[in-house]
């Protein structure tokens, strides 16, 4: 019983194996016996009896030859065995790991197994890691714990069965142990490690150099906007890593970054495409958790865009404008304008011309191509168009162009239709414009009386002015449209037609009346009554300045209706011109066509065709003629005309028996037909210069006698009223004279009438007549008028101070119409051949020089102790040429614009010399008077040099771009204030900008550029 539970001894065991080996006996036994006891003689009997028995193994005391016998005995245990094992092993294996293992912790067997699912236990840093279990057995407790840190922490349950619990952020090495329905399971080690991870990194972006831009360095930014070409630098600085790549899916390429050092890894490369890539990080447990996914979007560099606006010089045809906009993503290199030249059939080689342009992104240009160096024909044309290079430095310079654009020169049959097309355009628009002048004389005619009835202005009459303000605005412009056309037709006539010396200087004189069709005295009344409405002041006040402007408007009808009949005698002796002109060409061609039917050379059938484009031209001189009959028709007083329908018969059968002859091959009946024709057309030719020679004669002489009798009529009419004026200083108002005289005032209103319709008629036929004269016209009715409204209400002071100025008025008329009779005469003197002594192309005398000898007049006549109706005549005079010099001083002026300081030459002499005008119609000459004329001669002078020397640096100035003083199209005026504009809001954008914004600002520059354009 001891035995069973205790075991055997030692002394048991060594008795047996003494009885097992007799040689052994009991020395094994001692040895065991001995141990009690202490000593050196027991330790060295211990060692010598131990090493007797050392020679002795276990195995020896087996006999297997003896035991084999028994084998047999074995195969039935051993088939039961291995059947255990594979029906249930953990019946043996769970015994056998206990025993094997006798060093470790055997917990109670439980009726279930604890499975970990966890196939490993390696947790990374700062990361969570979930712990799986699954209970297998017969039966399955509810619950399961996890055993961690002395904690019990209770596992959650899925639908599958599975048990997990989640370390949150782990950070160290955690053990730990399942727990269910009392039983726990073996103890677990999780053994927690650091992951590859992105710390920080920097881009290094290097720009290609053509670009102008500075390099960057960013910060932790992936997602990267870059200019083709771009090479970028990456520096990453890694966490726990020891393998760094960069992948990049468009290419499907992988770089291995080289290390720096421990934690630091560099990659470069340069992009022309866009790319996605990523960033992979590796050690010896892990790769990066996250992916690190990045784009990189390249901007290529675009192709410059370009717009062309042509607009051709429609009236000389010597220069093509062209403008517009150009543009690039980052910079411009050159634009040019390649042309090449068509003659017929024939094409020159393309040439170029560089245009003027800067290197930025966005900009406007404008090129005036002069055409008259490139000896255009009339059946040659210019093929061209612009292209533009941009500043490309990774794939070259590249180019865009415009359109290619055509310019044709057009034919003299063409030139020649245009411009009479543009004259009877012309025509129309004075037309229309003296209609809505007498529109706007009109309303003021009907505002005026209405007023007048009326102590206060209502609304509705404010806005009526209102209305005539604008009107005249609207006229204003009109009027400027027709200066500028009619200015374009002359332009037009100077370079594709020749021209009469005479007619050139008609068609000046035309322009020049146009020119002062808007007078500034008018505009100042306008104005004046834009204020007097803005400040709502009296009612006298505003109709005051009516009445001026009603009388202003009365002259410009008049002139408008003078321009336009003088518009159609201009146009009328144009054409007879250009009729002469071409006959004589034709005689020309004629002459030629005779000597080539002399050559035997020349085959008949190329003859025949020149002389049926003779036949062509002819016809077509034909119709001019009969144009030329209308146009005659439509004047006033139409010429004369020699009646050649006789001729035009002739020539039209002598030249076309002249082409059925050729035809035949009858080339002496040609000949003789050709020089027939010939005869024929000199002599129509000779008929018409005789006519126009004649025509003009007759007119110079008609005209010059109708100024002779208007100046007779007007120096009559000023004594009469100088008279009439004497007689009522001297009776009064209730003298029974008084009717009487009023009578008389209304005989020389009827007089002035005569002479106001004498002069008007003359004047529309009178080029050298200015318009300052017919104003004057207008200004001597207006007194007379108001000299008879004063006689009716009786205010005598009144009507003797309108009388005088009336008087005035006559004499200035006078005295302005003998130099238009000295004119026409000296114009008459030489178209007969016999230019007047001292007259003719002497230069005029100057301001200064004219003042001078005014003055001197004055001197004199104060001195002559003249009186009486001698000296009022004197006076008159000497006060109506101190007013012309006064407003040809007034309209030198006006054309000088105001120079430095805001001051115009000769400013305060205009108001000097109307005091002394004051003092000679007052018969008051003195000292003072004397002494201002003096001062006034002084001042004129500076003036003058002060003129002539800014004339002569305008002149300096304008001299090396002489050759190049073209029309600007409206359509570019506003260019160069665009320009400023562009440059002012560049200045206003930060220098570094991102690519989007970049792209926004160009945009709107052209945006900004096809605004003005359209």
């Amino acid at each position: 019983m001891t035995s069973e539970k205790h075991g055997m001894t030692n002394e048991e065991a060594a008795l047996k194996i003494g009885s097992v080996f007799p040689e052994i006996g009991d020395k094994l036994l001692n040895v065991i016996q001995l141990q009690k006891y202490k000593g050196g003689l027991v330790e060295a009997s211990i060692s010598q009896k131990a090493e007797t028995i050392r020679k002795y193994h276990f195995k020896d005391a087996v006999d297997i030859g003896e035991n084999k016998r028994y084998l047999k005995y074995l195969l039935v245990p051993l088939l039961i065995i291995v059947l255990v094992l594979i029906l249930s092993p953990a019946f043996i294996t769970t015994s056998s790991s206990r025993i094997i293992q006798f060093n470790n912790e055997f917990v109670p067997q439980a009726p279930f197994n604890f499975n970990l699912v966890n196939q490993e236990l390696l947790a990374f840093k700062n990361e969570d890691f979930t712990v799986s279990l699954e209970l297998n057995g017969e039966a399955i407790p509810e619950n399961a714990y996890i055993l961690n840190n002395g904690r019990k922490i209770k596992m959650s349950r899925d639908e599958a069965g599975v048990y997990s619990y989640t370390f949150r952020k782990i950070q160290n090495d955690q053990d730990f142990q399942f727990e269910a329905a009392g039983f726990t399971s073996s103890a677990y080690d999780i053994n927690v490690v650091n992951r590859p991870n992105l710390r920080s990194f920097n881009v290094f972006l290097d720009y290609p150099k053509y670009l102008g831009k500075s390099n960057e360095t960013l910060n932790n930014v992936g997602n990267l906007q870059i200019p083709e070409g771009t090479s970028i630098k990456w520096q990453l600085k890694t966490i726990e890593s020891d393998e760094v790549s960069v992948n990049f899916q468009a290419t499907d390429e992988s770089y291995k970054l080289k290390p720096a050092d421990n934690s630091l890894f560099e990659f470069e490369k340069t992009f022309k495409k866009s790319q996605i890539y990523s960033i992979s990080l590796k050690n010896e447990y892990s790769e990066n958790k996250e992916k690190i996914l990045y784009k990189i979007d390249v901007i290529p560099d675009q192709h410059p865009q370009i717009d062309l606006s042509v607009y051709p010089d429609t009236t000389l045809y010597s220069f093509i404008a062209l403008g517009g906009n150009i543009s690039d993503d980052y910079g411009l290199t050159k634009l040019k304008l390649f042309y090449q030249i068509l003659q017929g059939s024939e094409e020159s080689s393309f040439k170029s011309i560089n245009i003027p342009i800067s290197r930025t992104q966005n900009q406007r240009y404008y090129y005036q191509w002069s055409l008259d160096s490139l000896g255009l024909t009339e059946n040659s044309s210019v093929k061209y168009y612009l292209q533009v290079w941009d500043n490309d430095g990774v794939n070259g310079h590249k180019a865009s162009k415009t359109g290619t654009y055509m310019f044709r020169l057009p034919s003299k049959k063409e030139i020649k239709q245009d411009i009479e097309q543009t004259t009877n355009e012309t025509q129309e628009s004075i037309d229309k414009t003296i209609n809505e002048a007498k529109e706007l004389k009109e309303k003021i005619d009907k505002a005026e009386k209405k007023l007048k009835g009326q102590k206060e202005m209502s609304w509705q009459d404010e806005n009526v002015l209102k209305d005539i303000i604008k009107k005249r605005e609207e006229l204003n412009k009109a009027i400027e449209e027709l200066k500028e056309q009619n200015r374009s037709n002359e332009l037009k006539r100077e370079r594709f037609s020749k021209q009469d010396e005479r007619i050139k200087e008609k068609v000046e004189q035309l322009q020049e009346l146009m020119d002062e069709l808007l007078d500034e005295e008018t505009k100042k009344l306008y104005d004046e009554l834009q204020k007097l409405l803005e400040e709502q002041s009296e009612l006298n006040d505003i109709q005051d300045v009516l009445d001026k402007l009603n009388n202003k408007e009365n002259n410009l009808e008049k002139e408008l209706e003078r321009t336009l009949e003088l518009f159609k005698k201009m146009k009328f002796d144009y054409k007879l011109n250009e009729a002469i002109n071409e006959l004589n060409e034709q005689i020309e061609k004629q002459e030629e066509l005779i000597k080539e039917t002399s050559d035997k050379n020349k085959e008949n059938e190329e003859l025949s065709e020149k002389q049926q484009e003779l036949q062509e031209q002819f016809k077509e001189f034909k119709e001019e003629m009969n144009s030329l009959e209308e146009l005659n028709q439509d004047l006033k007083n139409p010429e004369s005309m020699p009646d050649m329908q006789e001729q035009e018969q002739n020539v039209e059968q002598e030249q076309q028996q002249s082409k059925e002859s050729l035809d035949k091959n009858k080339r002496k009946q040609s000949k003789e037909s050709q020089q027939k024709a010939k005869e024929q057309m000199q002599k129509m030719a000779k008929q018409m210069e005789q006519m126009q020679s004649s025509m003009e004669m007759t007119m110079m002489q008609e005209n010059l006698d109708d100024l002779r009798d208007i100046v007779h009529n007007l120096l009559k009419l000023s004594f009469d009223q100088e008279e009439l004026m004497k007689e009522f200083s001297e009776v009064n108002q209730s003298d029974p004279r008084f009717v009487e005289l009023g009578q008389q005032q209304l005989k020389l209103k009827d007089d002035a009438k005569i002479v106001e319709d004498s002069l008007l008629s003359l004047a529309n036929r009178v080029f050298q007549i200015a318009s300052f004269v017919t104003r004057e016209v207008g200004d001597m009715n207006n007194h007379m008028d108001k000299s008879m409204e004063a006689i009716k209400e009786r205010k005598k002071p009144v009507a003797v101070s309108e009388q005088q100025f009336a008087m005035t008025s006559m004499n200035n008329l006078a005295l302005l119409l003998d130099d238009v009779l000295q004119q026409m005469q000296n114009a008459m003197s030489e178209a007969m051949g016999k230019p007047q002594k001292g007259k003719g192309k002497d230069k005029s005398p100057s301001l200064s020089e004219l003042q001078q000898q005014l003055n001197q007049k004055i001197e004199n006549l104060k001195k002559s102790g003249k009186s009486g109706r001698e000296l009022s005549e004197e006076l008159a005079k000497l006060a109506a040429e101190q007013e012309r010099i006064r407003q040809a001083l007034q309209e030198m002026q006006e054309k000088a614009g105001e120079g430095e300081g805001g001051k115009k030459p000769g400013d305060g002499i205009p108001e000097k010399m109307e005091e002394t005008e004051t003092d000679l119609v007052n018969k008051q000459i003195t000292q003072e008077t004397i002494k201002r004329q003096r001062q006034i001669l002084t001042r004129l002078l500076e003036a003058e040099n002060a003129m002539r020397e800014r004339e002569l640096d305008e002149e300096r100035k304008g001299e090396t771009a002489k050759d190049y003083e073209k029309a600007l199209p409206k359509a570019f005026e506003e260019y160069f204030k665009m320009k400023e504009q562009e440059i002012e809001l560049l200045k206003t954008v930060p220098p570094k900008l991102y690519p989007y914004y970049k792209k926004e600002v160009n945009e709107y520059f052209k945006r900004l550029g096809k605004e003005s354009n359209n």
